[in-house]
């Protein structure tokens, strides 16, 4: 029996894998599995995350209030000075309609989330997202990333980065939101 030559096999697998790729990422997904991602102008995409109580929230039960969806860290510096910034709009703002909500990406929650939670007495929703579905699903590639909704569950802002959330100009932002039905 004579042997097969291989580096033909070969060359030929190694051009199928290109067209595979192409094939697999090129070609948009049918409705039926098409992905609903967050964009601005756009309603926000549900999800259903656990607390860190172990209760489940889903971002649709917020609707009629204003939200600021917070993806968080507890490795990120700037995410952790910007975690006071919300807590104090959420506690000035929460009774004429604000909704502050952080969902924490952590893979390994363990107690470090919740020490870090109670030693700033942070007073809003902390969900957790340790398979960063959410986090996809928000397209949130950077931490912090904050999405600001309206009260009909629209994604009217975005920021990337931390931001100083008690300027004038921010606080009017939010209340003009507040205002509006």
């Amino acid at each position: 029996m004579k042997p097969r030559p291989r580096g033909k096999w070969i060359l030929s697998t190694l051009c199928l894998i290109p067209l595979t790729f192409c094939l697999l990422y090129e070609s948009p997904l049918p409705n039926a599995q098409a992905v609903e991602h967050a964009q601005v102008n756009a309603p926000a995409p549900d999800f259903n995350l656990p607390t860190l109580e172990g209760k489940q929230v889903s971002l649709s039960s917020l609707r009629g209030k204003v939200v600021l969806l917070t993806f968080w860290a507890i490795w990120c510096h700037v995410c952790r000075e910007e975690m006071p910034m919300l807590d104090s709009l959420h506690k000035k703002y929460r009774d004429k309609g604000l909704e502050v909500v952080g969902v924490n990406i952590d893979r390994d929650v363990g107690a470090s989330v919740q020490d870090y939670v109670k030693q700033h007495g942070l007073s809003f929703p902390i969900l957790l997202d340790q398979e960063r579905k959410a986090m996809k699903l928000y397209r949130a590639h950077f931490v912090p990333t904050t999405f600001v909704l309206d009260k009909r569950g629209i994604i009217v802002d975005k920021k990337v980065g931390p931001y100083k959330w008690s300027t004038p100009e921010s606080q009017g932002f939010l209340e003009e939101l507040l205002k509006k039905q």
